[in-house]
């Protein structure tokens, strides 16, 4: 499948969930994300949920990173479009947030972190294939990103929908998952 039918096939798939189906997923992702022998953590970088586009709820993610490792950082993604490219920036609870120009939540402050500190990066996406391709939004803010992330970071996303057999036209500036889980499984690439 191409990127472009990915696209809209999921977007299509995500806008048809009701919110009570929303919840039990998000409920079933963070079980399956419990089972994940990860390391050590001492710094995430996530994502802020876009409400409408019913994007995975990660606070509960990070809330229950936060209970197992209460002195975790974390980091949220701040984008600069006229260089096309993504920043982690340290946040805490106090740390407001506001609406770029495409409607996604961003972080006010500009605490920059360096990407080779970052130990875990939750990762947006629309689809997956069976090797770990992601499929987003079309940008390339996290595919840039990761390129500048420690090898051993771990690199996992979250779908609420099973793989697609495979994205036909991935190119070397794609960069695969690690892990990317769903209400049913954690695929391991």
């Amino acid at each position: 499948m191409l990127k472009k039918e990915a696209r809209q096939l999921f977007r299509q798939k995500r806008e048809e969930l009701t919110a009570t189906q929303q919840l039990k997923f998000d409920d079933l992702l963070l079980i399956q994300f419990q089972t994940i022998d990860l390391p050590f953590l001492s710094t995430v970088l996530s994502f802020h949920p876009i409400e409408e586009k019913k994007e995975v709820n990660t606070f509960t993610i990070i809330d229950y990173l936060h209970f197992t490792n209460p002195a975790l950082q974390i980091a949220y993604p701040k984008t600069d479009f006229s260089s096309n490219s993504m920043h982690a920036i340290l946040c805490n609870a106090d740390t407001p947030f506001e609406l770029n120009e495409f409607n996604i939540p961003e972080p006010v402050s500009n605490e920059v972190l360096d990407p080779t500190e970052i130990d875990l990066v939750l990762i947006p996406l629309l689809a997956f294939d069976t090797k770990g391709i992601r499929v987003g939004y079309g940008k390339g803010f996290y595919d840039r990103f990761l390129k500048q992330v420690r090898e051993d970071c771990f690199q996992i996303g979250f779908s609420y929908f099973e793989p697609i057999e495979s994205v036909d036209d991935a190119d070397d500036f794609d960069v695969p998952l690690d892990l990317c889980i769903t209400p049913q499984k954690v695929y391991v690439f």
